[in-house]
């Protein structure tokens, strides 16, 4: 089943018109014919709306597995998240990798210590003395720097207080999704979650939808640009700004 279909199960589940579903979610019905028809994909906004109007569980929604609702006692109001670690026989915290598909059952796999000891752990000089984990990046939004494949090793951050304006962070979300953004604090509890990747545009997250935070302290790649590919993508991202700028 995919994405599109799952939308439109979930709409159809709850016996809601086409009307109805987008109005909740805050588009229009013609948006939400072209997602469900397939022709169109949905962006974050609309992924966040359909997870909290409706308590979709966020892993169903993009993997479809588990249940379609999420059960009462795994509904999340708060960011915050117990912290589950591996240790090595010298007492010694382990870097646990989180890849792709360890992603997608991260959030609920997060209280649980059998599940972090069945992911890859490793050590890396200089990173003791904190906690310490390594995502792997999905996407481009933080290309030409951070490209899909890379894993960024990201340090706790225990209180969101802490968050560095315009640093790189690792957010897990409430809403199950891990993403890798440039973090401005703004007032009232927000956040903007930027993309070096000018093609993407920022967005806001409150602070209740944030579950964790680890600030980016290295990051481990296979690919290794030559110096014409470092000087052709910065002509791209430099004009990608400049049609952005002329078209305003």
């Amino acid at each position: 089943m995919t994405l599109s279909q799952r939308i439109k199960l979930i709409r159809k589940t709850l016996d809601l018109s086409q009307t109805i579903f987008a109005a909740e979610i805050g588009i229009t019905q013609t948006s939400l014919s072209q997602i469900e028809s397939g022709k169109n994909g949905i962006s974050y906004d609309v992924y966040k709306a359909i997870i909290h109007r409706f308590k979709v569980d966020p892993f169903w929604l993009m993997e479809g597995t588990g249940e379609m609702f999420r059960k009462p006692e795994t509904q999340r109001s708060g960011s915050v998240l117990p912290l589950v670690v591996t240790v090595g026989d010298d007492g010694e915290e382990n870097i646990v990798v989180v890849d792709r598909k360890a992603a997608a059952g991260y959030l609920r796999g997060a209280e649980d210590p059998t599940y972090f000891e069945k992911l890859p752990a490793f050590r890396l000089p200089g990173y003791y003395g904190r906690t310490f984990r390594a995502f792997e990046v999905m996407g481009d939004s933080m290309q030409p720097g951070i490209r899909p494949g890379d894993y960024i090793v990201g340090g706790y951050e225990e209180s969101l207080a802490h968050i560095r304006s315009n640093d790189i962070y690792v957010a897990v979300l409430n809403d199950g999704s891990i993403v890798a953004k440039r973090i401005v604090p703004l007032p009232d509890n927000q956040y903007e979650f930027r993309s070096d990747n000018t093609e993407f545009a920022p967005y806001k997250v409150t602070a209740a939808d944030i579950a964790q935070i680890w600030h980016a302290e290295g990051r481990i790649t296979k690919q290794f640009d030559s110096p014409e590919d470092n000087r052709f993508e910065n002509l791209e991202q430099r004009l990608a700004r400049l049609e952005k700028q002329i078209t305003r």
